[in-house]
């Protein structure tokens, strides 16, 4: 079994779930489709057991980390032992990366089950009066986003680790947050404007003619199809039907499927950006745009979560172009970061490592409290401890 399972982890990791086979498996390590069987009942139940694998090594992590009196350091050891664990498996939390698109349940259960740990270690701070009065469940989301974040740019995409200036900014800001506390805060400004009615890969309204508003049309058919279905269950006759179009105008305008979703995710992408930066623009600091833009992304996953959900697939679509949207993102914080520290608003460090641990930090909290809460807005005190975690830390103010 142990042989299937080591098999199954390269193919999951080279071809996808979607892409993937019991035969591939096999033909994998030499085995009879009969032997597959005799372990597993299909594909999904493999998968499955990779997850679990996965989440009992992280967990054995996490545990092992849990001692000494001293409980920042135990927060701190933790975050350490699961940076090491993701880089030790790294293939198997790439295979993890795609399981919200076999079943959002696998993700759901996996991710907390890691959180209740650091969940307990964060509670026991704020009992012992050594941290903040945070929701220790969501520090723990926070923490756990940062760490994916820190190992996708550095171990994914980079050099096969976290090097240590990274983990030492995902070490800072877990202590410290963000803020540079020697600048005062300024007054919070009103929000910015959030568009809500457009379509969020829409361009900027003007009226549109001829064949820019088939392409337009066609997609705002592709948004919805792979929103609601994916990009492996959609077809381009389903565009083309929402779109009210023949399949042959389709091909006159993008010349596959992949085609059509690599361009969804850069209109996603450009429309997103807009928007964020519409709502943090009153903000005449930083570290308030970081939170008021905590506030507004958390508000667009509840919005288009059809959306949220293609630039999430876009990776195991097209690597570059899933690339390209992080990056994309990174890039642009990089830049405003940076202006911060010069202005003393945010702490210097490196504005880089400090980008991926943001976003990492808004991707799964936003999973978690606004895209698998379902519609309902998340409620104020959950983003109240996300900003003060963000700018502060878990460490009150007058130790440090």
């Amino acid at each position: 079994m142990a042989r299937l399972l080591r098999g199954a982890e390269e193919v999951f990791r080279e071809r996808g779930y979607e892409g993937a086979s019991v035969s591939a498996i096999c033909r994998r390590v030499g085995a009879a489709q009969g032997t597959f069987y005799l372990y597993f009942a299909s594909k999904e139940e493999v998968y499955v057991r990779l997850v679990e694998e996965l989440q009992k090594r992280l967990l054995a992590c996490l545990r092992g980390a849990r001692v000494g009196a001293d409980p920042i350091r135990r927060l701190l050891r933790a975050y350490s032992a699961l940076l090491d664990g993701v880089v030790e498996n790294a293939g198997l939390v790439q295979v993890l990366r795609e399981a919200e698109f076999v079943g959002p349940e696998i993700p759901m259960r996996f991710y907390a089950t890691l959180c209740a740990e650091l969940t307990q270690v964060v509670q026991a701070g704020v009992a012992a009066g050594s941290f903040r009065d945070l929701d220790p469940e969501v520090v723990a989301y926070g923490i756990l986003g940062a760490v994916l974040f820190l190992s996708l740019r550095f171990v994914m995409w980079g050099e096969g680790e976290v090097p240590a200036g990274a983990r030492r900014v995902g070490a800072d800001f877990i202590r410290s947050g963000i803020a540079d506390r020697r600048v005062p805060l300024p007054p919070w400004s009103p929000r910015g404007e959030v568009p809500t009615q457009a379509g969020p890969g829409a361009p900027v309204a003007r009226d549109l003619e001829g064949g820019e508003a088939t392409r337009q049309a066609l997609l705002r058919a592709a948004e919805r199809a792979f929103g609601q279905a994916g990009f492996h269950k959609a077809t381009v006759s389903t565009i083309t039907y929402l779109a009210g179009v023949g399949q042959g105008t389709f091909y006159l305008h993008f010349p596959s499927k992949v085609a059509i979703f690599n361009e969804l995710v850069r209109e996603i992408s450009r429309e997103f950006r807009r928007r964020q930066s519409l709502a943090v623009a009153p903000q005449p600091d930083r570290r308030l745009a970081e939170v008021e833009g905590l506030r507004s992304f958390f508000q667009w996953v509840r919005d288009h979560p059809g959306a949220y959900r293609i630039v999430r697939e876009a990776e195991f679509v097209d690597e570059g172009v899933g690339k390209w949207y992080y990056t994309r993102l990174a890039q642009g914080y990089v830049r405003g970061l940076s202006e911060a520290m010069d202005r003393g608003e945010i702490r210097r460090c490196d504005p880089e490592a400090l980008a991926y641990v943001l976003l990492g930090v808004a991707h799964l909290s936003g999973q978690r409290w606004a895209l698998w809460e379902g519609a309902r807005r998340p409620p104020e005190e959950v983003l109240r401890s996300l900003g003060e975690f963000v700018l502060w830390g878990v460490e009150p103010l007058g130790r440090r």
